[in-house]
């Protein structure tokens, strides 16, 4: 079924309440003397409301007793009701899906609001629901429409497009008195054949059923299907249509293969790849082909599903044990997976050989189990991981700056074995004068401590080829800006720039003579030249600070602070690292002076699909967000160029007058 709202009742349909609502019931009419009703009448009743609950259990008919009650079970609730409740286990992967295809959820029960959210909040992000009614926010208890038709109207969606799901009778005339679709679900007391009565599209075991694209037009009790109407409408149009789709196929294949033997690129093989996909699974490219698409449609559903459930649910933590074990560490007794005094795990065994490999790799680079799933979990689901490691759960993963640093010593390894010339390369004029004024200060530095006149010559003739050298490399720089210039005609900005720029060099060289600033830039340049991980610690703020600009309106996102943003970009650097390890081997040249070896459209696909994830939206607004976060990004760059432009100008103008 395909809607863009999905409105939910919350006791037998999200969530298992019954144990908390008999303890409540049973304390107050255990009060007032009512000893002898059973649990499974208590658990008839849920669905209805507090007075109508009592008074079918008790037989009062007073509406001041029936007020008492409720206020006493209103209090026991406090204390019982959320810590009896728990979510069915398809609940949260079933929500999660249906929000990141981009539907509207909501909640409309009987129950108060603050106490639905006060469980939802240990599962949800705080604004993860689109709404919530509960029984304080209207006039009229279900199976009044009161609280869908309010929902509705706050959601700006129509009845057509929304569909409500419910356990009981009382849900299924509540959606018939809105004129919404029906779905029940057996979680609750409520048998199969007493929800068929009412009208409904589906009765589902489990709320996964609602992630099964079946046909929204089969027949339903209220609108049986009209095979008159329908006869010889829809051929021409399908014929029309199917026609259409092969001409516009066969263009694109065609163009594809101009492309990839005329220009070698591969953007219209993807997309003819993507649409024959999507084709195959809509039963669109022929009849002769709809067997074989019906068998793939199911089998790319059933295993599509799988995926989408685990990258949802992600890791979970292993079943607690109730048997007693004896700690062989300290000899405590005790039950669960840790010893409750000295922490050592049950699970100790005897020494292997897989023992050793993983030993020896925690020694050499402090890597545990969490950076394998880390790094697993960063290729298949980015944006989940990242969003459960900021919500708390930490304990399975690597930290994030850790991984960025593992992989990046991991990344020049890897190239040492590949490429290892890409190490010793330097292609700008900048890096050739670096490196020859370090030669020219050791040089300096050993003629200071020469005796012997003759050695002392040899020295100084190769000191000033260095210069000259260094000399010829800026000379040549300077005449290429200025042609640059020349051609822009931006004379004063640029000239001043330029000026500035062998200025604050001729500061370099002065400084440099002094020994020890001349060691401290030594040893900052031989760390961070090769360094993957420093170039790319840069740019973490740079990207966190885009991307809460770009996503601050997202409606359902949670506010994450720019502490957070950072920890979210370091774990996408990590996963474009690893990319890069995996890319490096096949193409078999490595680029130390770029940030990434990977393709910049690849860059922007992982962002894309990482922020799909992250914040729970639609791939389209997702893709506009992160095109947004890139512009932000280019024009943080241009503003810090300009005011670092600025500082330099500003500071040679000021050695200029102390003649510096």
């Amino acid at each position: 079924m395909s809607y863009n709202t999905y409105l939910f009742d919350f006791d037998y349909t999200l969530a298992d309440s019954s144990r908390g609502i008999v303890i409540c019931f049973r304390n107050v009419l255990t009060r007032h003397g009512y000893m002898n009703i059973s649990d499974e009448t208590i658990k008839r009743t849920i669905g209805k409301t507090l007075e109508d609950s009592f008074s079918i259990l008790t037989g009062v008919k007073d509406e001041e007793q029936l007020k008492n009650f409720k206020k006493e079970y209103v209090k026991e609730a406090d204390t019982h009701m959320t810590g009896n409740t728990v979510l069915f286990l398809e609940t949260k992967s079933v929500l999660t899906a249906l929000k990141d295809a981009g539907a509207s959820i909501g909640i409309i029960s009987t129950k108060y609001r603050y106490r639905i959210k006060e469980l939802l909040e240990q599962h949800f992000p705080s604004d993860f629901f689109n709404i919530i009614i509960g029984g304080e926010d209207v006039t009229a208890a279900k199976p009044s429409p009161e609280g869908i038709l309010l929902a509705l109207k706050q959601l700006h969606c129509t009845r057509a497009e929304t569909l409500y799901i419910g356990d009981s009778t009382v849900d299924a005339e509540t959606a018939k008195a809105a004129k919404v679709d029906f779905a029940g679900v057996l979680h609750g007391m409520t048998t199969e054949e007493e929800l068929k009565v009412f009208p409904h599209k589906k009765i589902m075991k489990t709320l996964n059923e609602l992630l099964e694209n079946k046909n929204e037009d089969s027949p339903n009790e209220d609108n049986p299907p009209t095979p008159e109407s329908n006869i010889g409408k829809d051929k021409p149009r399908k014929k029309h249509n199917r026609l259409s789709q092969r001409i516009t196929l066969t263009l694109l294949i065609l163009f594809a293969i101009t492309e990839i033997f005329v220009f070698g690129s591969y953007y219209l093989t993807f997309v003819c790849i993507i649409i024959l996909i999507s084709q195959i699974r809509n039963k669109g490219l022929s009849p002769r082909l709809n067997k074989l698409s019906s068998s793939l449609a199911k089998w790319y559903k059933k295993y599509i599903r799988i995926l989408r459930i685990k990258q949802t649910r992600g890791n979970r933590p292993p079943i607690n044990s109730t048997a007693t074990t004896t700690c062989r560490n300290c000899g405590n007794k005790y039950t669960g997976n840790y010893c409750n005094r000295c922490g050592q795990s049950k699970k100790i065994a005897r020494f292997s050989f897989r023992y050793i490999i993983r030993n020896a790799l925690g020694g050499i680079s402090n890597i545990d189990n969490g950076f394998w799933r880390t790094l697993i979990e960063l290729l298949y689901r980015p944006g989940y991981m990242i969003n459960d490691f900021i919500r708390g759960k930490r304990v399975h993963y690597f930290r994030p700056f850790q991984t960025l640093f593992v992989l990046a010593a991991i990344y020049i390894l890897l190239v040492q074995l590949i490429d290892p010339e890409a190490l010793k390369k330097e292609t700008s004029p900048n890096s050739k004068i670096e490196q020859l004024t370090i030669a020219k200060n050791q040089l300096q530095q050993q003629l200071d401590t020469i005796q012997n006149k003759q050695k002392k010559e040899i020295v100084s003739g190769v000191l000033n080829g260095l210069k000259q050298d260094i000399k010829q490399i800026q000379d040549k720089r300077e005449s290429l800006l200025n042609e640059e210039e020349a051609k822009t005609n931006k004379k004063d900005f640029i000239a001043d720039l330029n000026h500035a720029t062998s200025k604050m060099e001729h500061i370099g060289e002065k400084l440099q003579v002094m020994p020890f600033l001349r060691k401290v830039w030594d040893l900052l340049h031989s760390w961070a030249h090769g360094n993957k991980a420093a170039s790319i610690i840069y740019t973490l703020p740079l990207f966190a600070l885009a991307t809460r600009m770009a996503f601050r309106k997202r409606k359902y996102s949670i506010n994450f602070n720019i502490t957070e943003h950072v920890f979210i970009q370091t774990y996408i650097a990590a996963q474009i690292l690893l990319l890069t390890i995996i890319y490096l081997p096949f193409n078999g040249k490595a680029a130390i002076d770029d940030l990434y070896d990977i393709p910049t459209w690849s860059i922007f696909l992982l962002f894309w699909w990482d922020y799909k994830q992250l914040f729970h939206t639609t791939w389209l607004k997702s893709f506009f967000h992160t095109v947004l976060m890139f512009f932000y990004s280019l024009l943080i760059i241009i503003l810090v160029a300009i005011i670092v432009a600025i500082l330099i100008i500003a500071i040679v103008s000021l050695t200029d007058k102390l003649n510096f």
